[in-house]
């Protein structure tokens, strides 16, 4: 029988922060959609409405409110589109997905995809009505 007297540190698994507004009723049940596919623990949900997490950004509330923005393990900030991308790559059964829709011509329908469901967020089928403590504002267009 071995016995160690040191204890043993498991190597932690790197986390990709999603960046979410917790006060959000969109937010939250996209939430609870992409939990069970995340079956490798790599995906971290911050609320940013603590202001300790809205202090690790470099983006200011309004910014934050816009669109999702994700933190990856090597510190590279991603929003919006690419985000999304990143997070279905990282998600066992949905990065093939993420894949294909890195490709032209599916790469180019993307980010306007993306601006037309966060306008219509709360009009898809399945998803949750907006609620009076909503803080989420639908993105408007980033100045180039």
């Amino acid at each position: 029988m071995n016995v160690y007297s040191k204890s043993i540190t498991m190597p932690r698994t790197p986390k990709y922060d999603i960046f979410l507004d917790g006060s959000c009723s969109f937010c939250r049940w996209s939430r609870t959609q992409i939990e069970p596919y995340d079956s490798d623990g790599k995906v971290q949900f911050l609320d940013y409405n603590d202001p300790s997490v809205a202090a690790q950004a470099p983006f200011p509330r309004a910014e934050l409110d816009r669109e999702m923005h994700m933190r990856t393990p090597e510190g590279k900030w991603l929003r919006g589109f690419e985000a999304w991308l990143a997070l279905l790559r990282v998600l066992p059964k949905l990065a093939w997905l993420g894949r294909i829709a890195s490709v032209p011509p599916l790469r180019w329908f993307g980010p306007p995809l993306y601006a037309f469901i966060a306008r219509h967020r709360y009009s898809l089928p399945g998803a949750p009505t907006r609620c009076d403590t909503d803080t989420c504002a639908p993105p408007s267009p980033r100045p180039q």
